[in-house]
Protein backbone atom coordinates (compact mmCIF):
# COMPACT_ATOMS: atom_id res chain seq x y z
CA UNK A 1 0.00 0.00 0.00
CA UNK A 2 0.93 3.44 -1.11
CA UNK A 3 0.71 6.60 1.06
CA UNK A 4 0.85 10.17 0.53
CA UNK A 5 2.91 11.63 3.63
CA UNK A 6 2.54 15.12 1.74
CA UNK A 7 -1.22 15.11 3.16
CA UNK A 8 -1.32 14.00 6.14
CA UNK A 9 -4.46 14.22 7.90
CA UNK A 10 -4.45 16.06 11.14
CA UNK A 11 -7.19 16.30 13.25
CA UNK A 12 -7.27 19.92 15.27
CA UNK A 13 -9.00 20.43 18.68
CA UNK A 14 -12.02 21.44 17.29
CA UNK A 15 -12.86 18.14 15.15
CA UNK A 16 -12.12 19.84 11.80
CA UNK A 17 -9.22 18.37 9.63
CA UNK A 18 -5.73 19.91 7.99
CA UNK A 19 -4.22 18.71 5.87
CA UNK A 20 -0.20 18.72 6.58
CA UNK A 21 2.47 17.91 4.70
CA UNK A 22 4.73 15.48 6.73
CA UNK A 23 6.88 14.34 3.99
CA UNK A 24 9.91 16.77 4.14
CA UNK A 25 9.88 17.26 7.80
CA UNK A 26 9.77 13.48 8.36
CA UNK A 27 12.73 13.70 5.75
CA UNK A 28 14.79 16.20 7.32
CA UNK A 29 14.12 14.76 10.72
CA UNK A 30 15.06 11.44 9.36
CA UNK A 31 18.45 12.98 7.87
CA UNK A 32 19.78 14.64 10.36
CA UNK A 33 19.48 12.05 13.25
CA UNK A 34 19.76 8.28 11.32
CA UNK A 35 23.35 6.57 12.01
CA UNK A 36 21.88 4.16 9.32
CA UNK A 37 22.32 3.88 5.58
CA UNK A 38 19.03 2.53 4.81
CA UNK A 39 17.26 5.43 6.79
CA UNK A 40 19.58 7.49 5.05
CA UNK A 41 18.52 6.27 1.53
CA UNK A 42 14.78 6.23 3.32
CA UNK A 43 15.07 10.22 3.71
CA UNK A 44 16.39 11.28 0.87
CA UNK A 45 13.99 9.87 -1.34
CA UNK A 46 11.12 10.65 0.79
CA UNK A 47 12.37 14.33 0.32
CA UNK A 48 12.23 13.99 -3.40
CA UNK A 49 9.20 12.04 -3.36
CA UNK A 50 6.47 12.00 -1.03
CA UNK A 51 4.47 8.97 -1.66
CA UNK A 52 5.87 6.16 -0.01
CA UNK A 53 4.98 1.78 0.04
CA UNK A 54 4.13 0.96 3.40
CA UNK A 55 6.82 -1.93 3.85
CA UNK A 56 7.48 -3.59 7.65
CA UNK A 57 10.76 -1.39 7.48
CA UNK A 58 9.02 1.53 5.96
CA UNK A 59 5.99 1.43 8.91
CA UNK A 60 8.95 1.00 11.64
CA UNK A 61 11.46 4.30 9.90
CA UNK A 62 7.88 6.35 10.28
CA UNK A 63 7.08 5.14 13.18
CA UNK A 64 10.32 5.56 15.33
CA UNK A 65 10.97 8.57 14.14
CA UNK A 66 7.61 10.15 14.58
CA UNK A 67 7.51 8.85 18.41
CA UNK A 68 10.76 10.15 18.81
CA UNK A 69 10.61 13.59 17.31
CA UNK A 70 6.90 15.13 16.63
CA UNK A 71 3.97 16.18 18.85
CA UNK A 72 1.27 13.91 19.99
CA UNK A 73 -1.03 15.36 17.19
CA UNK A 74 0.90 14.16 14.58
CA UNK A 75 1.85 10.62 15.96
CA UNK A 76 -1.91 10.14 16.00
CA UNK A 77 -2.26 10.98 12.75
CA UNK A 78 1.05 8.59 11.73
CA UNK A 79 -0.58 5.91 13.56
CA UNK A 80 -4.29 6.18 11.91
CA UNK A 81 -2.30 5.92 8.53
CA UNK A 82 -0.23 3.07 9.89
CA UNK A 83 -2.90 0.85 11.47
CA UNK A 84 -4.66 1.41 8.49
CA UNK A 85 -2.53 0.02 6.58
CA UNK A 86 -1.32 -2.89 8.49
CA UNK A 87 -5.01 -4.35 7.97
CA UNK A 88 -4.95 -4.77 4.62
Amino acid sequence: MKVDLSKLQIEMLDGSIKEYDFAKELAQVIFQNTQDIGEHAFSMELYKNPIVELTEDNKRIIKDYTDKYFKAFVKVAVNKIIEFNSND
